[in-house]
């Protein structure tokens, strides 16, 4: 095991479909962030197949370097989840049945036979210990444990439920005498033309401060992150602020990353100061008011104005019911020929929000109808229209669907904004947007009728045809000219 000072630990993801492309490993960003955030620093990421020697090479030796060793994947009930066998033959040991581990699947799944599916749950390691987690929020012991030998942790490979299953003992990993400071700038410049400043940085605290550098290439705000991080703070700040006073003031953005953590305080600090949020966050409380969650539904075709609303809804959410368990649901209408820039988006902001994505082809009175047979219980649907919109210019807040048309509650919070107020709110808030319109689409349809808006249209240095990103679009009334 490892001796240093500090507390360390390395990650092994256990699993083919790993290597071989077919699912996304999320879940060592994640463990890294955490175990980070409690002094603890990984110093090594593997990636193995699902091959008992492998994993049975790969546990003995990270357990003999590091203080923890968390592994992810392979702990489910078929032929080719072996992690348990790879930790048990690392350290020479037997696999068996653990009686706490055979009650709680006979609990689960009844009585079944010693050598079924899910009894291979059950089987771990001779000398496997059992930890219960708790509940940070609800004080409740989560009701399967994490399996461990000696310094090693077993987690599933599924993200959300790792993602659960660390959140409820974590107190288990930490180096309590350590805590790292972090400083982050984000710049808007290229990572060749701030080579030299953050050099100079280096040069200067290296002894105290690990300077690093990552460029974002398909960022809407900035391409470089830099990060300073020490254990002590003060050689932090003086980096931090060496760093500023090299820098051009404008290539500096005040950037935030995870802008769903605090949408209620930003929003509803910005509801005080700007009127045209304030009403929409009122119209939104006012459905809250008038309907449950399951009663409404966000029209969300991933373009900016729905991604706004979805943005102010998720806000009143989170400040009215923070403790809330169910999901809003997202209607996405599907129309013949969308672009795939637009459904990676519209599944990524359903993921980020936690919302759930319902996505119904054909036209909007075809798919209206498919919704009320689905979900009968269904009243409203909060849309992102604008008085600017075809048709919308006489639109009130509420407006039920015309006679002829399925019946539901039309909520529109947003009718009174125009094109530059959504991208002042958008990017403000440095909220994720369709990466279109960093491609000079200022108005998304089908990939039929839907082009670069020839207003931005630019050359370069090289004389190359470029197009401004939609935020530049300085007459919002030719937003649409891209459409046709």
């Amino acid at each position: 095991m490892d001796n240093q000072k500090h507390a360390t630990a390395g990650i092994i993801v256990i699993g083919d479909e790993i290597l071989n492309g077919q699912t996304l490993d999320t879940n060592s960003n994640f463990l890294s962030k955490r175990l980070f955030s409690r002094g603890v620093r990984v110093h090594k990421v593997s990636v193995i197949p699902d091959n008992l020697d492998v994993i049975a090479k790969e546990v003995r030796e990270f357990s003999s370097k590091f203080t923890y060793v968390l592994t992810s994947g392979g702990i489910g009930p078929t032929h080719d989840d072996i992690t348990a066998e790879g930790i048990a033959k690392a350290f020479n040991e037997k696999v068996c049945p653990h009686p706490k581990l055979m009650e709680l699947v006979t609990k689960f799944f009844g009585e079944v036979a010693i050598d079924s599916p899910q009894m291979k749950l059950a089987h771990v390691p001779s000398s496997a210990e059992l930890t219960f987690g708790v509940d940070p929020v609800t004080g409740k012991r989560a009701p399967y444990p994490v399996v461990s030998v000696r310094n090693v942790y077993m987690f599933p490979g599924i993200p959300h439920l790792l993602e659960s299953n660390f959140s409820k003992l974590e107190h288990l990993f930490e180096s309590p005498d350590v805590h790292f400071y972090t400083r982050e700038v984000y710049i808007t410049d290229d990572e060749m033309s701030v080579a030299t400043r953050l050099a100079e940085v280096n040069k200067k605290f290296k002894d105290k401060v690990v300077i690093g550098s990552y460029p974002k290439l398909d960022n809407s705000y900035y391409q470089v992150k830099a990060t300073l991080q020490s254990e002590e703070e003060e050689p932090v700040e003086e980096a931090y602020r060496h760093l500023l006073s090299l820098l051009p003031p404008e290539v500096i953005v005040k950037y935030e990353p995870c802008p769903a953590e605090h949408a209620a305080s930003r929003v509803y600090e910005l509801a005080e100061q700007c009127p045209l949020v304030k009403h929409a966050i009122t119209v939104i409380e006012d459905c809250l008011n008038r309907y449950k969650l399951s009663e409404m539904c966000i029209s969300f075709n991933g373009g900016k104005d729905c991604t706004m609303l979805l943005h102010l809804i998720y806000a009143a959410l989170q400040k009215l019911y923070p403790d809330r368990t169910e999901s809003l649901q997202l209607l996405y209408i599907r129309c013949d020929l969308p672009f795939p820039e637009v459904e990676l988006f519209i599944h990524e902001s359903a993921d980020r929000y936690g919302f759930h994505l319902v996505c119904l082809p054909g036209r909007i009175k075809e798919s209206l109808s498919l919704l009320k047979q689905q979900e009968p219980e269904m009243k409203a649907i909060a849309m992102g229209t604008r008085r600017t919109d075809p048709h919308a210019a006489d639109l009130e807040s509420f407006v039920m669907t015309d006679s002829d048309w399925p019946q539901f509650m039309r909520v529109q919070p947003i009718l009174d904004w125009h094109y530059d107020d959504i991208w002042k709110f958008l990017r403000q808030l440095c909220l994720p947007y369709c990466s279109l319109y960093d491609k000079g689409y200022t108005s998304l349809g089908s990939m039929h009728n839907t082009h670069p808006n020839p207003q931005l249209k630019f050359l370069d240095a090289r004389g190359r045809v470029k197009y401004s990103p939609a935020y530049k679009l300085h007459d919002g009334t030719l937003e649409r000219n891209n459409r046709y």
